[in-house]
């Protein structure tokens, strides 16, 4: 009996140090370690201000305590937390508030900064895979202001690198097939944005029910950057072409202005270019059927009404005009709003209802509807 009470108790004490927040860190998600700046491999041009020398950062359950010092010995402490909850913190006379998430192995963090200047920055962490260096692509949003993007390389020097093909709790052995120290890690033979890969565009040219017919092609930039591995793979501005495949114009007693759009090729500034066929999978114009993949327009049913009203009230009112004249003005009234109700009818019998108008700078997001491959040298 106590030998059995003795295992229970072991066992639960096992079961509880694998659920401590500790033990329930990823490899590939825990940042840990002093990280030094490595400012040939990065891209400091577009920062604001100089970029931390080291990066100390210790990562306990949900929380990620940073601590940088610039060149001058200065340094920032401030919690990243990992739980959904927004970290308020101050660098320097600056006033943060940072919201982050995890996108796979990559850590997310949108910040937005209030002091003597008012941006928005967006960071991706990301580790190598054998976790000697950490890379920071940087965006940064100033009002109306273009992007700007930097990229912020660290290094490791704590030594003990992890190897994550080794099964845990056996010792890493030297690989003979390993480049010798100080090379550079091979590139991926490919570079592949998987399909249902979501990508926000923007409109170039306009379209409507009116002007636009099956056939006619679209323009369109992408507007935020697709990564991958710490990569910019499709870069902001890359150049989309689609077709509209459908146009229906409001009919004139009912019905709605239609337009259904494919997407068919993407071109990158360098020139690269894939063809596909891909869906729209949303949009900030019209009403968006997701079902059907079509955008469509607003109905006239209010603009109907108002032209009965107004011409009834035309009429009326010249009929008791003339009704008065003849001694007759309730009896001009009335038949002088049958007249005005009458037009009405028949002039909204006769128009249609308002078009559909996608004007230039219109939001939609495209859905991959199968991989795109590069090559690395293909990319910019």
């Amino acid at each position: 009996m106590l030998l059995r009470t003795a295992r229970l108790i072991t066992g639960i004490s096992s079961l509880l140090v694998l659920l401590s927040p500790a033990a329930a860190i990823d490899p590939d998600r825990d940042f840990t370690g002093a990280w030094y700046l490595d400012e040939q491999k990065s891209d400091l041009a577009a920062l604001p201000s100089t970029a931390p020398a080291q990066l100390s950062i210790n990562q306990e359950g949900a929380a990620i305590r940073c601590t940088e010092t610039d060149k001058d010995g200065k340094s920032a402490v401030w919690t990243y937390r990992t739980d959904s909850s927004v970290s308020k913190y101050r660098v320097g006379n600056a006033h943060m508030s940072s919201q982050t998430k995890w996108e796979g192995e990559a850590f997310l963090i949108n910040t937005i900064v209030t002091g003597s200047q008012n941006y928005v920055v967006n960071d991706r962490w990301k580790l190598s895979r054998d976790h000697r260096t950490l890379t920071i692509r940087r965006q940064m949003q100033r009002g109306a202001g273009p992007e700007t993007e930097a990229v912020l390389v660290y290094r490791n020097q704590v030594p003990g690198a992890v190897n994550p093909d080794q099964p845990a709790g056996q010792p890493s052995a030297p690989s003979p097939a390993a480049p010798p120290a100080g090379s550079a890690p091979q590139p991926p033979a490919e570079i592949v944005v998987p399909a249902g890969t979501k990508i926000p565009l923007t409109l170039i040219n306009s379209l409507s029910t009116k002007h636009s017919s099956e056939g006619d092609r679209v323009y369109l930039q992408t507007a935020f950057p697709i990564t991958f591995d710490g990569r910019i793979v499709i870069p902001r501005g890359s150049y989309v072409t689609g077709t509209v495949t459908e146009a229906k114009r409001p009919g004139k007693v009912k019905g709605k202005g239609e337009i259904f759009l494919r997407f068919d090729s993407l071109t990158l500034p360098n020139g690269t270019t894939r063809d596909f066929r891909s869906r729209l999978g949303g949009t900030d114009a019209g009403q968006f059927d997701r079902a059907e993949g079509k955008i469509k327009g607003d109905g006239g049913k209010g603009s109907d009404a108002r032209t009965v009203a107004t011409t009834t009230g035309a009429g009326a009112s010249v009929g008791a005009i003339a009704g008065s004249a003849a001694s007759h003005g309730a009896m001009g009234a009335g038949i002088g709003a049958a007249a005005g109700a009458a037009a009405g009818l028949a002039a909204v019998m006769l128009s249609r209802g308002p078009d559909l108008v996608l004007p230039r700078g219109t939001s939609f997001e495209m859905v991959l509807d199968r991989d795109v491959r590069y090559k690395p040298a293909e990319l910019p």
